[in-house]
């Protein structure tokens, strides 16, 4: 199993400071914690005064103080998207707040922000540049305009810079807090630096307002290890080191997101270290699952605005990440179970199985007791759940007997019987779409006998996938051995659809994308390894848009 790759919280996880290996704890420890040495040396590398900086316990205390200073004194404005301690704070506090809806692609609406402010005299904006959870950083020229409104109203400014670092664009701190006194910027060295462990932020800001936050802050808010590894990580060499690291990390963030637009992947522009993925109906539950289930760890946005969003943290190589995405956006190769997927075969094989147990029993069992039995697992054969419907029965037969018997109900006498109730579950449509598709190859993967699959696929119209039947295995799924037959022929990027327990282990075993298919048992599903559960595979029309795209 390779190791964890942990891309979900904006850490600096794979690439480490140095400053970790070679710090050890000095005799202080003894004493109270002082951080005015810090705030000095932040003001001398900011170019401010001393009583213009405050060091916090991380950047959380100084969104708690925040909160507390809003509550205590005015109203708030917070543009959506906004990052999730901001939207908590608002809620817990209870604040008086204004939430400016996003603009339909994501970016914050910046002329409600404004109008907003105009209309709230002394208020507090949050404003997040580059902002999180989306990256966007919205142009000097609009900042500028926002803080000159803010300021024209007796209003403030909190300026959260924790990812300026990452930015094209150079943090400017010392000329705006020169230009306004309504300006209050939040820092820290969580992100660019690695040292989220430490818990060490620090605001910047006119000194009457920095000092109403210091009136609400903690005296001995900030460990002594922690301000002296802090004082560390301000020497010139670590800093050299941070600007190199940084400048890797945004040439890997441009190299990722070009690459998603070869495979027609809508990302939203970022100047963080991350980026935020917007995909189909569901697929980012499926793919972030799948990159869980290969020890890749990236933030799954499940509701609201951001639903069907990925953020993911750019690593210090790329190279895992995008194999990874690879195969989880655009595989080489998608598995299709057959019956309960690509045809309908409850009048048909469901069926024969009832009239399979009544011919040699006198029996009779429902659709449950099959559904019941199939979702446990280990029943992916119509033969076999025949047999051992029988037996729960008390009665039993040879297997040869029931296989006789279900053929010659399935069949008829010449393909006259239940065969002629299947009807087609997949689209015309998203058959047209397999059929349009160069880049990816489709096969079916199916428990059927040969003779029956390779009619089941002509009855589809998909006569040039391939088939891997039940006669072409020494093992039936949930071995993967059907799915690795075709990865050896064609990649090991992969994705399996099926609607049998089965078809997920299967799925699992050969590591492809489980997607499984029908709500009837998604629980049974989800529990045998699917990533994702569908209600059809029609669902899937929308995923497979960017690869017949890159196709044609």
């Amino acid at each position: 199993m390779p190791s964890i790759l942990k891309l979900d919280f904006n850490e600096r996880s794979d690439k480490v400071t140095p400053l970790l290996k070679k710090y050890s704890y000095d005799e202080t420890l003894w004493q109270y914690p002082d951080r005015q040495p810090l705030e000095q040396k932040l003001a001398e590398l900011n170019q401010v005064s001393a009583s213009q900086v405050l060091c916090t316990n991380g950047g959380d205390e100084a969104i708690m103080i925040l909160m507390r200073l809003i509550k205590e004194t005015s109203q708030v404005i917070l543009p959506l998207p906004a990052f999730s301690q901001y939207n908590w704070g608002v809620k817990s506090w209870q604040l008086d707040a204004q939430l400016i809806t996003a603009n339909s692609d994501l970016s914050i609406d910046l002329e409600a922000t404004i109008n907003a402010i105009r209309n709230t005299p002394g208020c507090y904006t949050i404003i997040t540049r580059p902002n999180n959870p989306t990256g966007e950083s919205i142009p000097l020229k609009s900042l500028l305009n926002l803080i000159e409104t803010a300021s024209q109203n007796k209003s403030f400014v909190f300026l959260d810079e924790a990812y300026i670092e990452f930015s094209e664009e150079k943090a400017i701190a010392s000329s705006l807090l020169n230009q306004f006194d309504n300006l209050v910027i939040l820092r820290t060295l969580s992100k660019a630096y690695g040292l989220a462990g430490i818990r060490l932020g620090y605001l910047l800001g006119n000194e009457s307002l920095i000092k109403q936050f210091k009136e609400r802050c903690a005296p001995f808010n900030i460990p002594q290890p922690s301000l002296a590894i802090a004082m560390q990580a301000l020497t010139d060499d670590n800093r050299d080191e941070v600007v190199d690291y940084c400048q890797q990390i945004v040439a890997n963030r441009n190299q990722l997101i070009n690459w998603l637009a070869t495979i027609n992947i809508s990302v939203l522009p970022s100047q963080a270290n991350f980026i935020m993925l917007q995909l189909p109906k569901q697929q980012a539950q499926a793919v972030h699952s799948f990159l869980a289930r290969n020890n890749v760890l990236v933030r799954d946005f499940s509701t609201g605005e951001l639903a069907n969003c990925l953020r993911i943290t750019i690593p210090a190589n790329n190279d895992r990440l995008i194999r990874l995405l690879q195969q989880a956006l655009a595989p080489d190769l998608i598995c299709l179970d057959m019956d309960g997927v690509l045809i309908d075969t409850s009048g048909s094989y469901d069926e024969t199985i009832k009239a399979t147990v009544r011919q040699l029993s006198g029996k009779t069992v429902t659709q449950s007791d099959i559904h019941q039995l199939k979702d446990t697992g280990g029943f992916n054969n119509d033969w076999v759940v025949s047999q051992q419907l029988l037996e729960n029965c008390g009665v039993t037969v040879s297997f040869d007997k029931v296989v006789a018997q279900f053929q010659q109900l399935y069949l008829g006498e010449n393909n006259d019987g239940f065969v002629a109730n299947e009807t087609p579950i997949i689209s015309p449509s998203l058959i047209s779409s397999i059929k349009k598709s160069t880049e990816t190859q489709f096969a079916i993967v199916t428990g059927r006998p040969r003779n029956e699959a390779v009619a089941g696929r002509d009855f589809l119209t998909l006569n040039a996938l391939a088939v891997i039947s039940l006669d072409d295995v020494e093992q039936a799924k949930p071995s993967p051995e059907g799915i690795n037959k075709l990865q050896s022929s064609h990649s090991e990027l992969s994705w399996m659809c099926g609607d049998n327990p089965d078809d997920m282990q299967a799925a699992v075993a050969s590591n492809s994308l489980a997607i499984g298919i029908g709500d009837r048992n998604s629980q049974a599903l989800y529990e045998a390894g699917a990533d994702i559960v569908l209600a059809d595979i029609n669902q899937l029309e929308d995923w497979l848009k960017p690869i017949i795209s890159q196709s044609l």
